[in-house]
């Protein structure tokens, strides 16, 4: 019976928010994001299996990443500087960031390659030298993920 209240529930939202966005009326602009606000500091507060889950996994990221993980930093590496190279909106900190990070992130594959390690043996994978530049490229990510998002909030309130 929820299930069918929470199906009506999202429709009627769906409903709302597409005639809302012809109409564009503020109020229920921002009613929705009121309640979106209020949704997820209520998953933030009362899932604790979730924080737990949240941060076992970005511990397990940074201490333990698995090559699956360590490829897909590196692809983002290489999208945020294309990213940066072509576009005329981002800033020249967030630019220099990007550069940084994809050349720190080529050379970490690059040497990761050069060691002939085969990803699927877990003991070579783990090795102290293959370990410690998967980490060196996953904490890198991270940073470089928070500090874009530092500087464009920052950037948003300077103007």
């Amino acid at each position: 019976m929820q299930f069918i209240i929470f199906i009506i529930l999202l429709i009627s939202f769906l409903v709302i928010l597409i005639m809302n966005d012809k109409k564009n009326n503020k109020i229920i602009k921002y009613l929705f994001t009121g309640y979106g606000i209020i949704y997820f500091l209520l998953i933030i507060l009362f899932d604790n299996n979730y924080i737990y889950e949240f941060l076992k996994a970005i511990i397990t990221y940074i201490w333990y990443p698995t090559y699956l993980l360590f490829v897909v930093t590196i692809i983002i590496s290489i999208i945020l500087f294309i990213y940066s190279l072509l576009s005329k909106k981002i800033n020249f900190l967030n630019k220099i960031a990007n550069y940084v990070f994809f050349l720190i992130a080529f050379v970490c594959y690059n040497t990761f390659l050069s060691l002939k390690i085969d990803p699927s043996i877990y003991s070579e994978l783990y090795t102290s030298n293959s370990l410690l530049l998967m980490r060196i490229t996953t904490i890198l990510c991270i940073a470089t993920i928070l500090f874009n998002i530092i500087l464009r909030m920052r950037g948003k309130y300077d103007n």
